[in-house]
């Protein structure tokens, strides 16, 4: 986005509009801290392995649908 995009759509506003924005520059987005691999390091998990995630849908696939037969 230009300079000049970003003034155009701040100017189209309407003022309740403009009091909830929240601006936030990252040059960098994405960037490697909002990687998966980052996540998981900080939060100290893993990816499961090809044998948990067939034991887990295994398990929980058929809680997963939409109720009622709904889809």
């Amino acid at each position: 986005m230009t300079k000049a995009e970003l003034i155009e759509q701040v100017k189209e506003m309407t003022e309740e509009e403009a009091a909830e924005v929240k601006l936030i520059y990252a040059p960098d987005w994405p960037s490697k801290a909002t990687s998966i691999e980052e996540i998981r390091k900080r939060a100290g998990t893993r990816a499961m392995t090809s044998g948990e995630s067939e034991e887990f849908w295994r398990s929980h696939g058929p809680l997963m649908q939409p109720p009622d037969g709904e889809g």
